[in-house]
């Protein structure tokens, strides 16, 4: 079943994150600090709409691998390659680099976000069991919410330990891995719930965000923007980022129309349905197109992400999929190469 919305919120989550990696004011850098947490509510959206209930974990986690960390390492390779062969930035890049790269815990940076889709793919089917056990949207919510309670504890008592060695390591899944599930379990469950509860709860988050805002103001004398509080995250950059996506979920139909009347309905679903690649490909633009206006920089990278990205998935259906006869390969290369 296909959701234009989901199409919708994941475009513009995308577009959100390539736009803070071309380094914009910091007003505007801070009113996008939503994207992160945004992907995380499309992907719990769109898992209730195909997970296939029933399914075996073994063959789901292979499946969702298949589909997460193996573009990455493909692109890894190739990247890491090209920058070798053709001596780029190569006192950038290290046997430490590669290897944080490719666990995606660091590197060359960018790829963290990967660590966090993987580590909710692996809890996910857990995750829609328990939204079909809890019938009732009020306990529901407040279950999510008393783990959130639970985790800014954990988090606010364990911050002083995890700023190095192994157990900053060690935070990099279970600090993560917590949150993240939560905003997923949020996206799960969007579409059982009313316009007026979740109008309900983008607001009471959008409160909490002004409190918890006006209280650091008053201890540090300065506006603290969410940014600060993202690794790991915190409910004052959660309490935002859920406050401006529930909010352009209850509006994304009337979004849907604009773009429809623009004629971008074509290019949304294709932004949408290859989101990995052109994440991916905006790497290598970002690094080798510093530019000082950071507009252009994001339009030129945009773009050249996009072309890239249409570029190989033109390739890999036209030419690579049709001369394999194997109906898995094929399944393999798709899932792999596009998407």
């Amino acid at each position: 079943m296909r959701d234009i919305r989901v199409d919708i919120l994941r475009f513009i989550g995308l577009s959100m994150i390539i736009f803070a990696h071309v380094e914009p004011p910091s007003i505007l850098f801070q009113l996008r600090n939503f994207d992160v947490p945004l992907m995380v509510l499309v992907s719990g959206m769109s898992f209730s709409l195909s997970y296939r209930y029933g399914l075996s974990y073994l063959s789901y986690v292979i499946k969702r691998l298949r589909r997460l960390i193996a573009p990455v390492w493909v692109f890894l390779t190739f990247f890491f390659l090209t920058m070798y062969l053709f001596g780029v930035n190569q006192e950038k890049i290290d046997i430490n680099t590669v290897f944080e790269s490719y666990a995606l815990i660091g590197g060359i940076g960018y790829v963290w976000i990967i660590r966090v889709f993987i580590m909710v793919a692996l809890i996910a089917p857990f995750v829609f069991s328990f939204h079909r056990k809890v019938i009732s949207n009020l306990k529901y919510y407040s279950y999510l919410s008393i783990l959130f309670i639970f985790f800014e504890i954990i988090r606010y008592l364990t911050d002083p330990f995890i700023s190095s060695g192994t157990l900053e390591t060690l935070s990099y899944f279970t600090h993560y891995i917590i949150p993240y599930a939560l905003i997923f379990s949020l996206g799960i469950r969007l579409y059982s719930a009313s316009i007026k509860f979740l109008l309900i709860v983008s607001i009471i988050n959008l409160v909490i965000f002004v409190v918890l805002a006006y209280s650091l103001y008053l201890y540090s004398g300065e506006l603290v923007p969410t940014q600060r509080f993202k690794y790991p995250p915190s409910y004052y950059y959660v309490s935002y980022a859920i406050f401006v996506a529930v909010g352009l979920f209850i509006i994304s139909e009337s979004i849907f129309k604009v773009l429809n009347i623009l004629k971008l309905k074509l290019l949304i679903e294709f932004i949408s349905n290859n989101s990995i690649w052109i994440y991916l490909w905006h790497i290598p633009f970002i690094m080798l197109l510093p530019l000082d206006n950071f507009l252009l920089r994001y339009i030129v990278v945009y773009s050249c992400s996009l072309i890239a990205t249409f570029i190989q998935v033109t390739i890999v259906k036209k030419i690579i999929i049709p001369k394999c006869k194997s109906k898995k390969i094929q399944d393999t290369i798709n899932s792999v190469l596009t998407g």
